[in-house]
């Protein structure tokens, strides 16, 4: 017969193994769930501007988020050298909105902004069925819609060899895992003396876009460069008030330390060792938790517990490596500018 001392004893391991096999379950499940999205192939890239590029033309692009401002883009290539934009000015297309629904670095950037087309847009396309299963991202109640079917930005003209420097700082020529495709819009200079311009748009890929029907609201810090930038460019008064009026999320300091040294781990993993499987599965777990600012201060607190439970791991090894390379003196300077990047929001 059990003695009834040596029933309790077994109850902590039940519960651990209960415990493991449930969160391995979970993680399973969402990494399959977000793994499942990755395409056979990398998007096709738009015929006008492949034939543009193999004859060294100018090319035309349409810029959003942080490409409004001329500043920034002209810094942005990954390699280090400057970009020269031929033309910089500001300009608008129809039948296409800003959708803040692409996958970001969460907690610290829950969304980060692309292009959507409108129902108009399918409709004037002529091709309703074929992108039917596209419509609904574009019924989104959580974006404070602009009053009219239209989305401002900057037509920027570029030689061939920068435009694919813009084109590799925004995760082009990665194939099936590149978060942008590139799209041929129409853009309408505000200086009514010129006429409308083919030009290259990037939309979020089906890869890159999140799974919620909602869009994720932006950073405090994204949305101030797409308010700056718009400023700077003179985009009409009434998009920059949508732009002011948009509603933001900020996370704690505390939950931006743990979060910023998770990113310098993760990013060795990425784009140092090419191992995406561990940054992947995090950030799809991160979703899972983040609550937006809408929701009630519990769900909220919830949230940021779970977050900091997920990037605990990544965040301790990550500070460990920044300690090591700053002690060491041989901090690369790509990771200098990463943790300034988001230090200076602190």
């Amino acid at each position: 017969m059990m003695n009834e001392s040596s029933a309790p004893p077994l109850v902590a391991p039940a519960c651990i193994t209960t415990a493991v096999v449930v969160a391995a379950t979970y993680i399973i499940r969402v990494y399959r769930s977000s793994i499942s999205k990755i395409p056979k192939e990398g998007p096709t890239r738009p015929k006008f501007l492949l034939d543009a590029l193999a004859a060294n033309e100018d090319i035309y692009y349409f810029g959003v988020g942080s490409n409004l401002s001329r500043t920034r883009l002209e810094n942005r290539s990954i390699s280090g050298k400057k970009i020269h934009p031929i033309s910089f000015e500001p300009c608008v297309i129809y039948d296409f909105r800003l959708a803040f629904n692409m996958t970001g670095i969460p907690p610290m950037e829950p969304a980060l902004g692309s292009i959507e087309p409108l129902p108009s847009f399918y409709e004037k396309d002529g091709n309703q069925e074929r992108n039917s299963r596209q419509l609904w991202r574009t019924e989104s109640k959580a974006f404070v819609a602009y009053e009219t079917n239209e989305c401002h930005g900057a037509l920027i003209k570029l030689s061939a060899e920068d435009y694919e420097l813009v084109y590799k700082s925004e995760g082009g020529h990665k194939g099936a895992t590149q978060f942008y495709e590139e799209i041929e819009v129409n853009c309408v200079p505000y200086d009514k003396s010129k006429e409308p311009v083919k030009a290259v748009a990037y939309r979020g890929t089906e890869y890159g876009r999140l799974d919620q029907v909602e869009d994720m609201w932006p950073s405090k810090r994204y949305m101030g460069i797409l308010r700056s930038g718009a400023a700077e460019l003179g985009l009409e008064d009434s998009y920059q008030k949508w732009l002011a009026d948009h509603p933001v999320q900020e996370p704690s300091l505390f939950l931006k330390k743990v979060s910023i040294n998770s990113c310098l781990f993760m990013g060795v993993l990425r784009f140092g060792l090419n191992m995406h499987f561990i940054p992947h599965l995090q950030t799809a777990m991160l979703y899972q938790v983040l609550v937006l600012p809408k929701e009630p201060a519990w769900k909220q607190y919830l949230g940021e517990v779970a977050a900091v439970i997920i990037l605990f791991p990544s965040s301790l090894l990550g500070f460990t490596l920044r300690t090591v390379l700053e002690k060491s003196g041989k901090t690369p300077p790509m990771v200098k500018k990463f943790i300034e990047h988001f230090e200076e929001t602190m």
